[in-house]
C-alpha cells in the first residue's frame, strides 16, 4: 500500500506537491509496463496454446496379482514425476483406474518427442529402470496412438518394441482433423 501524505506548512500558503508528483509519475511508469507486459503476453500466450502436431498414447494396463492400489499409486506417481522432470516435449503423463484396468495416457508435442520416451526406455535408456519397475506391476495389454504421426513414429516404436522383446500390439489412429490446445489443469482429489 502507498501513503500518500500532503503537508501544509505553517502559514497554509503552499503545498509540498513535488513529492507528490514524484509518487504520481512511478505509478504511471509502473502501469505502462505492467500494461505492456500483459500485452505481449497474451499475444505470445496465444501461439503457444495451440498444438498442431501432438500426439496421444493410450496405453492398456492390466494389474498384476499381489499389487496393492497403494503400492500402485506411489510408483505411478515416482514414474510420472520422473518423466515431467526428464522430457521437457512430454506434455502430460497420467494413469486413471478403469475398471479391473489402467489407462496411461501419455501427450507429446510432436513424434519427436514420443520418439524421445522409446529412446530413454531402452536398454541404453534414462528410464529403462522404470520400465521394468512398471512391467511388474502392469501388464501391457494394448498401445493405442493418436494424433499427428508419420511412418518416422511407426517405424521407431517397431524397432523399439522388437529391442525390447513386446508382444503387444500397437495400434496407430491418424489424425483427421480438430485441435488441441496445451492447458493446465488443477485437479481436486474426489473423496
Amino acid at each position: 500500500m502507498i501513503r500518500i501524505d500532503i503537508y501544509v506548512d505553517s502559514s497554509m500558503k503552499r503545498f509540498k506537491i513535488l513529492e507528490m508528483t514524484a509518487i504520481i509519475r512511478k505509478l504511471f511508469v509502473f502501469t505502462v509496463i505492467l500494461l505492456l507486459a500483459v500485452a505481449v503476453n497474451a499475444n505470445s500466450d496465444q501461439k503457444q496454446k495451440y498444438i498442431p502436431n501432438e500426439v496421444i498414447v493410450f496405453v492398456t494396463l492390466k494389474v498384476n496379482k499381489n499389487k496393492s492400489k497403494e503400492h500402485i499409486a506411489e510408483f505411478t506417481k515416482k514414474y510420472s514425476e520422473f518423466v515431467d522432470k526428464t522430457e521437457p516435449d512430454s506434455l502430460g503423463w497420467s494413469y486413471h483406474q478403469s475398471g479391473e484396468k489402467v489407462i496411461l495416457i501419455e501427450r507429446y508435442k510432436n513424434e519427436d518427442a514420443n520418439i524421445v520416451t522409446a529412446k530413454n526406455i531402452s536398454p541404453d535408456g534414462i528410464r529403462y529402470k522404470l520400465l521394468k519397475d512398471q512391467l511388474d506391476i502392469f501388464t501391457v495389454e494394448k498401445v493405442s496412438v493418436f494424433g499427428a504421426f508419420t511412418k518416422k513414429l511407426i517405424n521407431y516404436n517397431a524397432m523399439t518394441a522388437k529391442k525390447l522383446n513386446f508382444n503387444f500390439p500397437f495400434e496407430y489412429n491418424p489424425m483427421i482433423s480438430g485441435y488441441s490446445k496445451n492447458v493446465k489443469w488443477i485437479l481436486k482429489k474426489h473423496a
